[in-house]
């Protein structure tokens, strides 16, 4: 329980004081009092330094963070660049038009086809690639050959592919077949 006398003994021996016997005392301990100031200074001093260091410390790993974030997504970026690089590397040959058909024309010729007629070839731009497509009516002297023939077009060292044939045997044993061939060329 709280003294009410005690209490009101101190407020009276406070009412003694007066400004000369404060004077006096702060003129004795006036070396005390500030060295009292100057430490009570010098902790309000290094909380504040401790505080601006603090914030400039989160500042700086903040901006870390941010920094090795966007250093990550370049590094990924680059590795999908090479990447796509690489898979560009390894996509066979390009052809142009006039190499289809001189290439078509020269498998022909290696396996006894002859080209009775040739469509123009006509090139379709696809967004990612160019689609090459040639049509033409030919005869061969036996299935093998014509087996052959289509063998070399599946296997060539270009992007080709056969969307559709059709064949039939004649009178004389000759087959003819009518094919269609594309080529795709990826852009770079």
């Amino acid at each position: 329980m709280l003294d009410l006398d005690k209490l009101n003994t101190q407020f009276e021996s406070l009412k003694g004081l007066d400004a000369g016997q404060l004077s006096k005392a702060v003129k004795d301990h006036q070396n005390s009092l500030f060295k009292l100031l100057l430490v009570i200074g010098t902790i309000v001093l290094g909380v504040m330094m401790f505080n601006d260091y603090r914030a400039k410390d989160q500042d700086v790993h903040s901006r870390i963070k941010l920094l090795q974030a966007k250093l990550d997504v370049i590094k990924a970026r680059d590795a999908a660049i090479q990447d796509l690089n690489n898979f560009k590397s390894s996509q066979r040959k390009k052809i142009s038009e006039f190499d289809l058909i001189t290439l078509i024309s020269a498998y022909a010729k290696s396996e006894n086809v002859t080209i009775s007629s040739l469509s123009p070839a006509e090139s379709q731009d696809m967004g990612l690639y160019d689609l090459i497509n040639i049509n033409f009516t030919a005869t061969s002297d036996d299935f093998k050959g014509l087996m052959l023939f289509i063998r070399k077009i599946e296997k060539s060292e270009y992007l080709l592919r056969i969307n559709s044939w059709t064949g039939h045997e004649d009178g004389d044993g000759n087959i003819n077949f009518t094919i269609q061939i594309s080529a795709v060329q990826i852009h770079p």
